[in-house]
């Protein structure tokens, strides 16, 4: 695997850089220093692909370490698990429905500011590099994208034409996507912890989203037979995770790899105490639980993500967190941890005192989660996620509920159970409220992005990631035969 620490950052941006860290230096020498913040996220890695997660297969003892440094949150919820929304909603604190970016490609129907924005005019140097996959010329500024440098986000994520997934060619040379981006994060590092002024720069990888493919060095690791999750049903499904884990987890161990990298160049910046750290993902990945891929599920495999959280100076090391937080708490609780006030009108908060001890308690005890365009029927699913609990339902009535301490694989779906029926007639009525209070609804609609495919009849929602598993909305042959003869005028 290569490595290239001086490649595809200009600089003209680090100049730029550090004349602004010297400038706010000279301007606040009397001020005490706000930590930085390095956010890495990975994209459709699940929280249980990670040892301390509980996977019994994959190998990431640098996360692991990492893990026991600061918290760790163990009902971590994409809000939306889906790209562009999770990355919209990571990025302005709002859930979908309020910025709008409720599917890919969506564009956003709220002016909103950026976690960037109010971190750059509190004096930060602000970087960014990889997938970006947030629609641009939206938000506050279009030329500085929700307050990151519009220069930075060339993010190399989908490789060139004839070169092996997740590599680029570089100087006639292939080269692997995530190194070259951890190469950039430790040159921004380097560079920039020079200056006085703090800096806040977010890394997002590809991998391991498909295609799952895994640099040898790291797929040769699961060449052996793997244990699979008890809800992967025979058949399909487990001839294709079977197919895929090897690669899915060889890419994971890749990314484990290069966060050592990282976390190196941060202790010999010197700057390692005085820097917020934070991993996660954007959503999960099903890889053949409950037979379904991909993400847009209510299931934990789709919806629970890793994250990991240090800062030497303010969060206790060794903590475990069992109660929901959400995609929408990273840019308060950020925020929050570096002094600052974030815009009063968003809809994540701050879990900056339950990490340093102020508070014993966290600001809520659940994720409101939801989906307008998935495999299941328009006008998708809205979901609760208590620590105890999961309680989805569509339009049409309660569709999933899993006590999530007895049943972490979600393999007994208490809505078809006589005995929980207060149960799922309480979740219901609290999803209810809390579509109410946040001015969720069931009519929204999207008129931009890829929302068209997860209507009635589209193709996503139609075949998506079939794998010989029924599930709401898709058609049997017999009705897509129907429909397709009567969009041709025969009947």
């Amino acid at each position: 695997m290569n490595t290239h620490s001086q490649q595809d950052i200009s600089r003209r941006q680090f100049v730029q850089a550090g004349l602004a860290a010297s400038a706010l230096g000279r301007m606040n020498a009397a001020a005490p220093r706000r930590p930085n913040v390095l956010y890495v996220f990975s994209d459709q890695q699940r929280a249980s692909s990670i040892g301390v997660y509980g996977d019994p297969n994959v190998r990431t003892p640098a996360l692991d370490a990492f893990s026991g440094q600061g918290a760790r949150f163990d009902a971590a919820m994409s809000n939306t698990p889906v790209c562009c929304p999770h990355r919209a909603c990571l990025q302005t604190g709002l859930y979908s429905h309020h910025h709008g970016v409720v599917s890919n490609g969506v564009q956003f129907t709220r002016k909103a500011r950026g976690l960037a924005e109010q971190f750059r005019d509190a004096g930060y140097v602000t970087g960014y590099t990889g997938k970006w996959h947030i629609p641009r010329g939206y938000g506050s500024e279009g030329s500085h994208p929700l307050g990151f440098p519009s220069d930075t986000l060339n993010d190399l994520r989908k490789g060139d034409g004839g070169v092996r997934a997740h590599c680029t060619r570089i100087d006639g040379k292939e080269v692997y996507i995530p190194t070259v981006l951890a190469d950039r994060a430790v040159r921004f590092i380097e560079e920039t912890s020079r200056g006085n002024a703090p800096w806040v720069f977010f890394l997002s990888w590809l991998p391991p989203h498909s295609p799952y493919v895994a640099p040898p060095e790291f797929r040769r690791h699961y060449g052996g037979r793997l244990q699979l999750a008890p809800n992967v049903p025979k058949g399909m499904p487990e001839d294709f995770v079977r197919k895929v884990l090897p690669d899915y987890y060889g890419m994971v161990e890749s990314l484990d790899f290069e966060f050592k990298r990282i976390l190196d160049a941060l202790d010999r910046s010197g700057a390692a105490s005085d820097t917020i750290v934070c991993y996660s993902s954007d959503h999960g990945d099903m890889l053949g639980s409950q037979g379904y891929t991909a993400k847009r599920w209510p299931y934990e495999e789709s919806v629970r993500v890793p994250f990991l959280i240090r800062y030497p100076r303010a969060i206790r090391p060794g903590q475990i967190i069992g109660g929901p937080f959400s995609t929408v708490d990273v840019y308060p609780t950020l925020a929050g941890l570096a002094g600052l006030t974030p815009p009063p009108a968003i809809d994540g908060l701050d879990y900056s005192p339950l990490l340093t001890g102020k508070s014993a308690r966290p600001p809520r005890d659940y994720a409101f989660l939801q989906m307008m365009y998935a495999y299941v029927p328009w006008p998708g699913w809205r979901a609760i996620r208590t620590q105890e609990h999961t309680f989805a339902r569509t339009v049409k009535g309660p569709w999933l509920a899993f006590h999530i301490a007895k049943d972490p694989f979600q393999t007994k779906n208490l809505v078809d159970d006589p005995s929980s029926r207060s149960l799922v007639a309480d979740m219901d009525k609290r999803l209810a409220n809390l579509m109410k209070e946040t001015g969720d609804s069931w009519e929204y609609k999207a008129t931009t992005g890829d929302y068209e495919l997860f209507l009635s009849g589209g193709r996503k929602q139609q075949d998506g990631q079939y794998l010989g598993v029924p599930y709401p909305g898709r058609e049997a042959p017999e009705q897509k035969s129907r429909r397709v003869r009567k969009k041709k005028g025969v009947e």
